[in-house]
């Protein structure tokens, strides 16, 4: 089976993982980069910005008889949904959440608002930082842009001067009360009719430029079941990257849903849970075989610097 990766850039791990049952081509708008050395064919694309962007995906698609697109790239994604019938009439799947799904993803207002309607526990949010009350001088609150990406824009701020300056200094932001405690990333798989068939949270021991470099498998019984209970109510397909905080009281706070692996899923698929087999069932239409509590717990990943060396004779 043909599967094709978009903006693959360092994505090393997670093309190691699937090219145990797949033939990986990638796409990348750079072809300065390591993913490429690890697929088995690579092709330099246009920038999503550029309108022949879908079109050069859908060529690729039909030259290399591609069975599924797995999209890596968030900004990408309302483009590809636009025009998901090209690729089916094509015979490819695109393993991407419906438009109502990357809707609310997308804006991490909305996904705060979603949380609200739904009755799950998340930090108090606003748009505004005139908005904010703050109680007293050990209130914390973190400014990020609406539609960020890992860590990139995120701050924190200890005083009403902070709080105003980081919410004109980032754009598109919008404030978040600081909660704290610990950090959990919980991949998910979700079937064709949006059931979890797998759910593993990683607790984020360590994060540099905003991807996870250190982080453990935690059998957590109650953020399983929310995390579960999020996903169904959503009604994602396929990979689902969800972020959430525990106070010291126990109480769970529910931060972020992306619909896409996430940076660190290598450590879930290390752990036991196969990919390959979910992937490959959910491309052929067939049912989803459930691999919920099939990961090791306690599995630490402790992640490094690699590189690769080649002669440049341009």
């Amino acid at each position: 089976m043909n599967i094709l990766l978009t903006a693959i850039g360092k994505r090393v791990q997670l093309i190691s993982f699937l090219k145990k049952n797949f033939n990986i081509i990638g796409v990348d708008c750079s072809s300065i980069n390591p993913a490429k050395h690890f697929v088995d064919v690579f092709f330099e694309v246009p920038s999503y910005q550029n309108e022949s962007y879908v079109d050069a995906l859908l060529k690729i698609c039909k030259d290399t008889k591609i069975d599924g697109l797995i999209p890596l790239f968030e900004k990408e994604y309302s483009l590809l949904d636009r025009r998901r019938k090209e690729f089916h009439d094509l015979g490819v799947q695109v393993l991407l959440s419906n438009s109502f799904v990357l809707n609310i993803c997308e804006n991490k207002v909305r996904t705060y608002e979603f949380f609200l309607e739904q009755s799950i526990q998340t930090p108090k949010t606003w748009s505004k930082s005139e908005d904010v009350n703050i109680c007293d001088d050990k209130s914390f609150f973190i400014i990020k842009p609406r539609d960020g990406m890992g860590s990139q824009g995120v701050y924190r701020a200890k005083n009403k001067e902070e709080l105003n300056f980081f919410s004109k200094y980032v754009p598109n932001s919008m404030i978040q009360e600081f909660i704290q405690g610990t950090e959990y990333t919980i991949d998910v798989f979700c079937d064709h009719g949006g059931r979890v068939v797998s759910c593993v949270p990683r607790e984020r021991l360590q994060v540099r430029a905003g991807e996870v470099s250190k982080s453990i498998t935690r059998n957590h019984p109650r953020i399983i079941e929310e995390a579960v209970q999020i996903c169904e109510k959503l009604g994602g397909i396929g990979p689902l990257t969800l972020q959430c905080i525990e106070d010291s009281k126990g109480d769970i706070y529910w931060i972020e849903i992306n619909p896409r692996f996430g940076g660190g899923v290598p450590l879930s698929m290390e752990a036991g849970i196969d990919y390959g087999k979910m992937i490959k069932e959910w491309a052929e239409g067939k049912t989803v075989e459930s691999q919920m509590g099939q990961f090791k717990p306690n599995l630490l990943m402790l992640r490094y610097d690699d590189a690769i060396f080649i002669v440049d004779n341009k």
